[in-house]
């Protein structure tokens, strides 16, 4: 079943959500704001395809194999709200991390319509706005949670 459809009737509530899914960032936005109300407090939420390696690579629609689409688009969004904790692991092709608690790094962007961020923003930029981090210094921050 779609992702719309699960949270749709879902009742339960969870400790560990992963997306990877469909890869649009219209999507991702919608999956990343219902699981963060059905996390549990001290949950976790995952999201595969966060740091594509070349505007084909995040291209939507797909043009390519590999292929991560515009995931990144809504971490960064994430990342300007309060309410959530948002990091990215660099591994695989990036593992964005959102914490369900106060925003400790909020990324301050005047964008409206994060869709039209363009690829050529992400790659000057991509250190500060996805709030990167290797494995071990995320493991740090998460046994401190």
């Amino acid at each position: 079943m779609t992702s719309d459809n699960f949270f749709l009737n879902n009742k339960d509530k969870f400790d560990c959500i992963f997306i990877d899914g469909l890869h649009h960032y219209n999507q991702v936005k919608k999956d990343l704001k219902n699981s963060i109300n059905c996390l549990n407090e001290n949950g976790i939420i995952l999201i595969h395809d966060c740091l594509p390696k070349s505007l084909a690579a995040q291209a939507v629609p797909r043009t390519e194999n590999d292929w991560n689409g515009d995931v990144w688009k809504s971490l960064v969004e994430q990342r300007t709200k309060q309410n959530t904790d948002c990091y990215t692991i660099y591994a695989d092709h990036g593992i964005g991390v959102i914490l369900k608690r106060k925003n400790r790094k909020p990324l301050v962007l005047n964008e409206k319509d994060f869709k039209k961020l363009r690829f050529d923003y992400f790659y000057t930029k991509h250190h500060e706005i996805m709030n990167i981090l290797k494995y071990n210094d995320f493991i740090e921050i998460f046994e401190q949670y």
